[in-house]
């Protein structure tokens, strides 16, 4: 890197550069399976693990027909990246259609750190915390995205049956206005009324 280089990069691409990340803008998306603790305990590991594989194998092709990256399993839950938000969106829609248990996800979008095969940062961080704001079923999507998602909407078949907005509470300083939420519902089962 030359100094007119290091002079004409803004700060956080500078100290991603020095820390061996890329940062990119990307939606990034978390997903669990409601219960499967209750599950696994009731039908035992072999049943469990069966599930799993099952719903791993039928998440794959949804989110890459919807654009995405399956970046990471994470033992119930996947974590996803989404060049569009629409994109995370739709498939997290499908994947909780498609699930063997109920299916939380949370969607937020930004600018992350790529290192490697992983991805970083307060984007990645507000998109766990959201997603651990779902009750089975939900969708939460941070403002950013469902901004974005505005016009699309899901057609027919995906509507939002209600919207909520709530603030995640104890988010790191100077974090964006994405602390603010929307919720997907899915279908009537099981879903909140909010006042």
């Amino acid at each position: 890197m030359t100094a007119v280089h290091v002079l004409a990069t803004p700060d956080e691409e500078r100290d991603a550069e020095a820390g061996g990340g890329a940062p990119i803008e990307l939606t990034v998306a978390f997903t669990d399976l409601e219960d499967f603790t209750t599950y696994t305990e009731a039908e035992g590991d072999d049943a469990a693990s069966r599930l799993l594989i099952g719903h791993h194998r039928a998440s794959e092709p949804i989110v890459g027909r919807c654009g995405g990256r399956v970046l990471k399993r994470l033992g119930d839950g996947l974590m996803l990246t989404f060049p569009e938000p629409q994109a995370a969106v739709l498939a997290c829609l499908e994947l909780s259609e498609a699930a063997p248990l109920r299916l939380r996800a949370g969607i937020h979008g930004g600018k992350v750190l790529v290192t490697g095969d992983d991805v970083i940062g307060h984007v990645v961080n507000l998109a766990a915390r959201v997603t651990a704001s779902a009750d089975g079923g939900e969708l939460v999507v941070t403002d950013g995205p469902y901004a974005e998602t505005k016009e699309w909407r899901g057609g027919e078949k995906y509507k939002p049956a209600a919207v909520h907005y709530q603030e995640l509470r104890g988010t790191v300083r100077g974090a964006d206005p994405g602390d603010t939420v929307k919720v997907w519902f899915e279908g009537d089962e099981g879903r909140k009324d909010y006042k």
